[in-house]
């Protein structure tokens, strides 16, 4: 059952007497109207959260561009030195291949006649 500020007025006023009393209620007014939010401050909270919203989304935004930029320049970056890892590859097989042939005359014989120089 709630009171009325009426009601513990008067229940209080004979064991506090009036001006204790009177001191204590809007004592106690004062506090749970500073602590209670009300609608302004509300919408004030949710104004400056969807502000602070807004603004982180803006810089995720602009991390995620910049973090594609730098991915698309490392990938760009990697498919040029595969590249290069790849002819050096090539080469080093065809100088394996090279010096298998001429220094096994076996090879080279076996060459010879796929060629058609055999003998």
């Amino acid at each position: 059952m709630a009171l009325s500020a009426v009601e513990l007025y008067e229940r209080l006023k004979p064991q506090l007497g009036e001006s204790e009393t009177k001191a204590l209620i809007e004592y106690v007014d004062e506090k749970i109207h500073g602590e209670v939010a009300t609608k302004e401050d509300l919408l004030l909270q949710k104004a400056e959260l969807k502000e602070d919203m807004a603004l982180m989304k803006a810089e995720l935004k602009e991390d995620m561009a910049l973090m594609k930029a730098e991915l698309k320049s490392d990938m760009a970056l990697l498919r040029t030195e595969m590249k290069d890892e790849l002819w050096k590859l090539r080469l080093m097989v065809v100088i394996v291949l090279v010096v298998v042939v001429v220094l096994n005359p076996k090879v080279l014989e076996l060459v010879g006649r796929v060629l058609g120089m055999g003998r």
